[in-house]
């Protein structure tokens, strides 16, 4: 049998191990795997020699937009942003209008990705709708899981519904999710500390801009105190509980205590783009503007890369979070400006990186961004394996390419916000193929592809 398209002597990622493999596949599928110089024979042949060659990568947690803020992204520019730096399956978060709470705004949202995503996807649905029965209805439809933002603000995106700070709200989808079996994360927020942080610098007179304010406002005590309290109701409702924004040094201590002790099903992740090495001040391609966001509190490296390498924490999703580029400003006002920004042009390219930096293995960082997502919300082995027999998805990697983050032009951003957060970074390590079911999607950089060819993917045991 030939090949379609043979991926020849890379380093490849099988069983937990990189192997001297090739890897053919025919149609959208792995056909078989191979040692080097055998079977050598294909429609076409990409020669990864010197390269590692990863299951396509998996982010777990990024904002679309779509619908309802498209003019800030939407599945096209979103997608080929993630296409672009390594990425096969993302699962947008359901901060949109409609928020995809109830089964018909769900299954919106998803005609809305088949016509326009270009890789992969499951939006995450919204189970505030629990009275009526929704989160059964989405549930069956297919969501992966579901998310609550325990945050409501003036400023979009948290104005919908998909947020709430009642507890007692919370609680009760729990136990609505617990009911279906599946997973509910939250993004975990005090309102009091915030609050009450907010008055202090107000009252001292600090000037209220990003810089200033927000790495007070969102602390481990704010975080922490307030994730606590949702692995209590998690466990009170015997709901399997994923336990997102992961990266304080109490919540990460309440997480590796939880796992220890048992009793309760857990999976948790940081987020990259609010928790490491967050700039202050961002680049407006298109103005030449420097841009000010800030940052969160910041967390202690050290106890969170630990965290990655011991399995306390089980995934790295990006937080993707675009916005225009005329909702940001050279103030940075706190609550009047926009604060988080698009990063996935550059995310698969940045964990390279943290590898040679030797913040974690390359074998762990699989596991963390393709391998324990695909498990635990039913992809495997369709997803995150590299298995023959599977889908045909992924990503391979140059770990040897320096390179500096120098973007001069919007068009070379594909994310719909044309900021460069990370201008200047020098990094170490860079994505040159990204390859979704046996198609070459992305090739040094270049990605090449119709809107329409991601698929909506429902965990295995709900096809």
């Amino acid at each position: 049998m030939q090949a379609d398209l043979l991926i020849k002597n890379g380093l490849t990622y099988y069983e937990g191990a990189f192997h001297p493999l090739n890897i053919a596949v025919k149609g959208e599928k792995i056909a078989f795997l191979s040692p080097w110089g055998v079977g050598e024979e294909a429609g076409k042949v990409i020669d990864a020699a010197g390269k590692y060659v990863l299951p396509g990568m998996c982010d777990c947690h990024m904002h679309m937009r779509d619908p309802g803020y498209t003019a800030k992204e939407d599945y096209y520019h979103g997608t080929r942003a993630a296409a672009a730096s390594g990425f096969t399956f993302v699962c947008p978060q359901p901060n949109t209008v409609p928020v995809p709470g109830s089964v018909e705004a769900y299954l919106g949202q998803v005609e809305i990705g088949k016509a326009n995503a270009v890789v992969d996807f499951n939006p995450i649905g919204g189970p505030l709708g629990y009275r009526d029965g929704s989160v059964e209805e989405i549930t069956k439809a297919g969501t992966a899981w579901f998310k609550i933002f325990q945050k409501v603000a003036a400023y979009q995106p948290y104005t919908t519904p998909a947020g709430t700070l009642d507890t007692n709200e919370i609680y009760n989808a729990f136990k609505a999710c617990a009911k279906n079996g599946q997973y509910c994360c939250v993004h975990p927020f005090d309102h009091y500390f915030y609050d009450a942080t907010v008055k202090e610098c107000r009252d001292a007179g600090i000037e209220m801009n990003y810089n200033n304010v927000r790495k007070l406002v969102y602390s481990d005590e704010e975080m922490s105190g307030a994730a606590w309290q949702l692995a209590f109701l998690a466990k009170k409702a015997g709901m399997k509980w994923y336990a997102l924004h992961c990266w304080m040094p109490g919540y990460i201590d309440l997480v590796r205590m939880l796992k220890a002790h048992g009793g309760m099903t857990i999976v948790s992740s940081f987020e990259y783009m609010p928790s490491v090495h967050a700039p202050d001040y961002v680049l407006d391609v298109v103005s030449g503007e420097m841009l000010m966001t800030g940052h969160d509190c910041e967390p202690d490296y050290d106890k969170l890369w630990a965290a990655v390498r011991d399995g306390t924490i089980d995934m790295i999703g990006s937080d993707h979070c675009p916005h225009e580029n005329e909702s940001y400003s050279t103030m940075g006002r706190f609550e009047a400006d926009s604060a988080g920004f698009g990063m996935l042009d550059w995310f698969g390219h940045m964990l390279l990186d943290h590898v040679n930096k030797g913040d974690l293995s390359l074998e762990r960082l699989v596991e963390v961004i393709s391998v324990n997502f695909a498990k635990t919300f039913g992809y495997y082995p369709e997803k995150g394996s590299n298995l023959p027999g599977t889908d045909a998805d992924f990503t391979i990697a140059d770990m040897d390419h320096e390179w500096t983050i120098d973007v001069k032009s919007p068009d070379e951003i594909y994310s719909k916000s044309k900021i460069s957060p990370y201008q200047g970074r020098k990094l170490k390590g860079k994505v040159t193929h990204t390859i979704l079911r046996g198609r070459v999607i992305m090739e040094n950089g270049v990605v090449d592809c119709e809107p329409g060819y991601g698929r909506f993917y429902v965990p295995l045991d709900r096809k």
